[in-house]
């Protein structure tokens, strides 16, 4: 956890230096990839968290989209070739693509909290019913004497905290 913090304070001048790297590597792909990107550069100015934990939600279903489309630009840049970038810009597909996964970080985030909820509280009402059960189970078994020790304990706690 704390090389991350300290990582972090890095990050502005990575982004810098694999900003040039990438132009110098991708050339009018490096436009692309700006555009394609702007869901995760949006998610890393809004997340106020220190941890940055929607950014890197939403970065890494931003990148497992943009990647597809940009790894053959990346590859014929690497071997200095040229790479027709307009087909894929022009691609309304490519941009829905794109798009729609960072849509994706974006719901996991609102929507997970909600979904974790759910699943918490209905692990919660087992538990509940099942420690009930124990409960019914144990005053048939040792009867009442029990019940009045629980009655009294709980008695006591209540002028406790009164």
């Amino acid at each position: 956890m704390f090389l991350l913090r300290i990582g972090q304070k890095f990050i502005p001048l990575l982004m810098i230096l694999s900003g040039i790297l990438l132009i110098l590597v991708l050339k009018m792909g490096f436009i692309f990839l700006l555009i394609a990107i702007l869901p995760s550069i949006a998610a890393y100015f809004v997340d106020d968290d220190p941890d940055l934990t929607t950014f890197r939600t939403i970065f890494a279903c931003n990148l497992a989209a943009i990647l597809p489309t940009i790894t053959p630009v990346f590859i014929a840049g690497l071997k200095f070739k040229h790479y027709d970038i307009d087909s894929i810009i022009a691609s309304p597909n490519v941009w829905l693509f794109i798009y729609g996964a960072a849509a994706i970080g974006w719901v996991m985030i609102h929507f997970g909290s909600h979904t974790a909820r759910a699943f918490l509280e209905i692990q919660y009402k087992f538990r509940a019913a099942s420690l009930e059960k124990s409960q019914v189970r144990l005053l048939e078994e040792w009867g009442d004497s029990i019940k009045y020790l629980v009655e009294d304990k709980n008695k006591k706690d209540k002028e406790i905290t009164e």
